[in-house]
């Protein structure tokens, strides 16, 4: 609390110097003509985190508060994956920041090699330069940025 009072957490974030992004959204066109839109809200009355992946033969979509992933094909019934069968640690990032340091310490010893889930030095340079060009994108109104 005494943090709160005096510190710099304590500032109300409408009355202060803070331009940090709280709804976004970025429009990304890949070089194989694929498309991706990314959507960030902070302020929601039912928060959470979802993923949307629509194809030609059906669509994904996870919601991580409902700890479930539901798989659609086009003509098909619905197949749903209820994600608590998977794993039962949800801590940081739904269990990820847990398994991210895992397979990094892992790595380092030399008991495992990259992974899908722990990815190259390469991989992960690209999207972070993807983010740094959202992000300048949305400190110069929107200026379509291209990148690679």
């Amino acid at each position: 609390m005494a943090a709160l009072r005096t510190g710099p957490y304590g500032r109300c974030v409408y009355r202060c110097d803070n331009d940090v992004v709280d709804h976004q959204v970025v429009n990304l066109e890949l070089a194989d003509g694929a498309t991706v839109n990314f959507t960030m809200t902070a302020f929601t009355a039912h928060g959470g985190r979802t993923i949307r992946v629509g194809g030609t033969m059906g669509e994904i979509y996870g919601d991580m508060k409902a700890n479930e992933i539901r798989v659609m094909r086009y003509g098909r019934p619905d197949e749903v994956i209820d994600v608590r069968t998977l794993t039962d640690d949800f801590s940081g990032h739904g269990g990820g920041d847990a398994r991210l340091v895992r397979e990094f310490v892992e790595l380092v010893r030399g008991e495992i090699g990259v992974s899908g889930t722990l990815t190259s030095i390469d991989r992960s340079v690209e999207s972070h330069l993807v983010a740094l060009a959202a992000e300048e994108s949305r400190l110069h109104g929107g200026k379509v940025m291209t990148l690679f």
